[in-house]
C-alpha cells in the first residue's frame, strides 16, 4: 500500500510537467506556397521547360527539312542526344532546388521549435487536436531571410 501512495505522489508531481508540453503543427503546403523562393524557382523551371519545348519544335523542323534519309537519321541522333542532355540537366537542377527548399523549411521549423520551446512539431495532416499552427510564423521567417 505504501508503494501505491509513493507512486501516486510521483504521478501527481509529474502531471504538471506533462501538461507544460507544447505541441505545434505545420502545414507544409501552405509554407511552400507562401515562401517567395518557391515561386521564383517555379518560374525559372517553367521558362527552362518552355525553352526545351522550343528546342523540340526547332529540331523537328530541322529533321523534316532534311533531304536524305542519312541526313535525317544523323539529325535525329544529334537532337536526341542534345534533348537527353537538356532533360537530364533540368531534372538534376530541379532535384537540387527542391532539396534547397526542403533544407530552408526544415531549418526554419527547427528555429521556430527552439524559439517556441515546443516538445513536438508535426505536419498539420498528422495533428488532429491540441497543436498550435505555426505555419504563418515559419513563412514570415523564411521570407525575411531570403538572400
Amino acid at each position: 500500500m505504501k508503494k501505491f501512495f509513493v507512486l501516486l505522489a510521483l504521478l501527481a508531481f509529474s502531471a504538471p510537467v506533462f501538461a507544460a508540453d507544447k505541441y505545434a503543427s505545420v502545414d507544409l503546403d501552405k509554407v511552400l506556397k507562401g515562401y517567395k523562393k518557391t515561386d521564383v524557382i517555379n518560374k525559372t523551371f517553367q521558362k527552362r521547360e518552355a525553352d526545351i519545348r522550343v528546342f523540340i519544335v526547332d529540331a523537328q523542323k530541322s529533321v523534316v527539312g532534311a533531304t536524305t534519309d542519312a541526313e535525317r537519321k544523323k539529325l535525329e541522333d544529334k537532337y536526341a542526344k542534345e534533348l537527353k542532355s537538356k532533360m537530364d540537366k533540368l531534372q538534376k537542377d530541379k532535384i537540387a532546388a527542391l532539396q534547397g527548399l526542403e533544407k530552408d523549411v526544415r531549418k526554419a521549423i527547427e528555429i521556430e521549435g527552439k524559439k517556441g520551446v515546443y516538445a513536438l512539431i508535426l505536419t498539420s495532416n498528422n495533428a488532429l487536436y491540441g497543436a498550435v499552427d505555426i505555419s504563418d510564423s515559419i513563412i514570415k521567417n523564411l521570407n525575411a531571410n531570403i538572400k
